[in-house]
């Protein structure tokens, strides 16, 4: 049997990629738990028959409201890392993770309850999303840093098969329990990394950073626990690093961003592909997945939406496996035609009726979902932020990478905030595919004039 490589860094980066789980967790459940009954009859409005529903303002507040505190996450995750450092950040993000997740769990007919909890929850989530990724890159040996990195969308993707599991579980229970539990779960999470914080090293690099080079030499002895390693060559590496950064950094200006055409082409490529991976419908099925199969009359939606992610996590493991392999730009075309024609279809299948289509056009909108949502993984989920990372180099790196995150929170949350007025109020329904049938063009466009081929 083959000895696992570097342990310990394992270890610790799987201790890290918990945050990729809440990021994914999250984006699932919510979604699942907008569509159980009990929910709807707490959370929503009751009719002059009886039923209930939730206002298409109201879910699209409910549910967008947490890009708004991923965006504040991720953003203000810098100054954190700086002052408090890796394991600082995963502390913050934990305690305002449970304090969001408790006032959700504390709500009974308060919506108000479930928006502040949600945007609680959205901050630490940021700060984990933009902080995990650099942790791993940091802890990691060089041999596996790439697999280490990678296998962040596979974590992400495997913790949305849970968060669907879970919602098919209790979607049947009648009683508080069937959405309770799906938010609850979430406590699992930062409970594990508070836990284990006294166990993991803090960032090598960010110890140097602050002169603490004894200190950083016995995090990477912790990281190659067991193995015939001196830490001297890989702290020469760091401080080298660190010098060359502190150089960079005292030549960057945000100005330079505007005036500079090179460094303004770089935030155009940088924050373009993350726009561009997001604004091509994908959200659509992934915020709002199940409430959408309930409404194309799928008999057990919550199965649908469990179907999805386990074809999504073989498809990204396919991706991972792929990684460098096969030609970026040509794929990019392909995977994002591919999308564009699945979507169109979808919107064309609404036409009937109204844009309500019959269980069977249902069945047929689902195929055509489940193609969507392979090519996008296939290509643009792990490459978007690839692309992103590629393009913010030099001086402004820091600076370039911030806008681009930024511009994928705003992306995402408008994108979110919009459908459920897109598809109920202007009564699109289905045909909502046609608006992102037209966005399709603007992330096509991207790839012919912006993604060149890399060697």
């Amino acid at each position: 049997m083959a000895k696992i490589q570097h342990p310990f860094a394992w270890l610790f980066c799987a201790f890290a990629a918990l945050g990729a789980c809440l990021y994914g967790y999250d984006g699932v459940y919510f979604t699942g738990v907008t569509a159980i009954e009990k929910f709807i009859e707490h959370f929503g409005t009751q009719h002059a028959d009886g039923t209930y529903e939730i206002s298409s303002s109201r879910l699209s507040l409910m549910t967008s409201v947490i890009n708004i505190g991923e965006l504040v996450g991720s953003l203000s995750a810098a100054p954190v890392n700086d002052y408090l450092g890796r394991k600082g950040v995963f502390l913050v993000a934990s305690v305002m993770i449970i304090v969001g997740v408790v006032l959700q769990l504390a709500a009974t007919h308060q919506v108000s309850y479930i928006i502040g909890g949600r945007i609680l929850l959205g901050y630490g989530v940021g700060n984990l999303s933009a902080t995990s990724p650099l942790y791993i890159g940091e802890i990691a040996p060089t041999a596996i840093r790439g697999q280490l990195l990678m296998c962040w969308q596979l974590v992400l993707s495997v913790s949305q098969i849970i968060a669907a599991a879970i919602n098919r579980g209790t979607e049947s229970i009648d009683s508080t329990v069937a959405y309770r539990v799906p938010m609850g779960v979430q406590l699992i999470f930062p409970i594990i990394i508070l836990a284990g914080l006294w166990w993991v090293p803090e960032s090598p690099r960010w110890l140097l950073r602050k002169g603490k080079q004894e200190a950083a030499e016995d995090a990477l002895m912790r990281v190659h626990h067991g193995e015939k390693y001196t830490p001297e060559e890989d702290i020469e590496v760091l401080q080298r690093d660190i010098d060359e950064e502190a150089v960079l950094a005292s030549e960057s200006k945000w100005i330079d961003l505007i005036r500079d055409p090179i460094e303004r082409r770089k935030v155009i490529y940088s924050a373009g592909a993350l726009i561009a991976q997001q604004i091509n419908g994908i959200q659509w099925f992934y915020y709002f997945g199940t409430v959408f199969s309930k409404a194309i009359g799928l008999q057990d939606p919550f199965l649908m939406t469990l179907i999805v992610f386990i074809i999504q996590v073989v498809v990204v493991f396919a991706a991972v496996l792929c990684a460098n392999k096969l030609p970026r730009r040509p794929l990019l075309l392909t995977t994002t035609g591919i999308m564009m024609v699945s979507i169109f279809l979808v919107g064309c299948l609404g036409i009937p009726n109204g844009g309500t289509p019959t269980p069977t056009y249902g069945k047929v909108i689902f195929a055509f979902i489940i193609i969507e949502i392979t090519a996008f993984n296939f290509a643009w989920g792990p490459l978007g932020w690839t692309i992103a990372s590629e393009m913010a180099v030099g001086r402004n790196r820091n600076k370039i990478y911030a806008i681009a995150v930024a511009s994928f929170w705003i992306t995402v949350w408008v994108t979110v905030f919009t459908l459920p007025y897109l598809y109920y109020n202007a009564g699109l329904g289905c045909r909502t595919g046609f608006v992102y049938t037209a966005l399709c063009f603007i992330t096509l466009s991207y790839v012919y004039f912006c993604v060149g081929e890399v060697t």
